[in-house]
């Protein structure tokens, strides 16, 4: 961490810009879309890391509350309506819960009984004592795919996928399996990376194998035969800042003071604005699509 850190700063320092605020600023703006993956590595590390390395991100987790709270609300009242409808299943299922941050956050708000699908088996023995005792609340070990295998087509009635499908090798299958597990008239709530060309060595380090265009998303969604109802972009600031600099940085890190000064300072601004304007460009997508009925 210092020696990214050091990283930064000399390559800061190298920079033409004036007053030495200006720098400063640039730094920190640079660093903002690593610091919106760093709440998000819970779902990151499932498939990117053993269990020891966990801790590159976890660590940062509790920090990033604001940014939680803001997905948590965004999902939540399309889930409550989907878990309510008629002919409702009364079951959600999360694509790779990791270690159930957003999960509890969800059931928090009273959106129906989650099942936690976590491919990681280190992961699960996290979640089970988080989740002890819980009615609202199933952890299965295994994938989404296995999953649906196991209870077959049309046995849920949305799937939350956050930070998670960028790591998947063949993406358009996933969504596929997806499809066939929700119910008609089900809803899948998404959050992934955008913009292919903000692709850096952050991306790789943490296994992403793409950033989405909005266009492209929209396609690999009615090709998996969705109906497509939110399809935004989100973190304009973080996108900016990942132009200016964070493209030119060698997997630069982040620690636990620049996520909380993201989550408390940054972020609650971000989506003051953002609630209400909608963004033209972004480093995320934020998707609800639905399977017809």
């Amino acid at each position: 961490m210092v020696r990214s850190s050091m990283r930064i700063f000399r390559t800061a320092k190298q920079a033409p810009c004036k007053p030495r605020f200006a720098c400063l600023w640039q730094m920190f703006v640079a660093k903002l879309p690593l610091l919106d993956e760093a709440v998000h590595m819970e779902t990151i590390m499932n498939e990117t890391a053993p269990p020891a390395k966990l801790g590159h991100g976890l660590e940062f987790a509790d920090e990033g509350g604001n940014y939680y709270e803001w997905l948590a609300d965004t999902f939540a009242i399309h889930l409550r309506r989907a878990s309510s409808a008629p002919g409702a299943k009364n079951r959600i299922v999360e694509h790779g819960a990791g270690t159930g941050a957003l999960s509890q956050l969800l059931l928090d708000r009273s959106v129906g009984r989650m099942v936690l699908t976590e491919p990681d088996g280190d992961l699960v023995e996290l979640l089970k004592p988080k989740f002890a005792g819980r009615l609202d609340a199933e952890i299965v070990h295994g994938t989404l795919e296995q999953y649906l295998d196991r209870m077959g087509p049309g046995s849920v009635d949305a799937v939350v996928s956050s930070n998670v499908l960028e790591h998947v090798v063949d993406d358009e299958a996933c969504l596929g399996a997806m499809w066939r597990l929700l119910r008609p008239g089900g809803t899948l709530a998404l959050y992934v990376p955008a913009r292919p060309e903000l692709y850096g060595e952050f991306d790789r380090a943490v296994g992403h194998q793409r950033r989405y265009r909005r266009r492209d998303l929209r396609l690999k969604l009615e090709r998996a035969r969705f109906e497509t109802k939110t399809l935004a972009y989100r973190n304009l600031v973080g996108a900016l800042g990942w132009l200016a600099l964070g493209r030119f940085l060698k997997n630069p890190g982040v620690g636990k003071s620049s996520v909380w000064v993201h989550d408390k300072i940054v972020f609650p601004v971000s989506r003051f604005v953002e609630d209400r304007v909608a963004p033209p460009y972004g480093s995320n997508l934020l998707c609800i699509a639905e399977k017809p009925s």
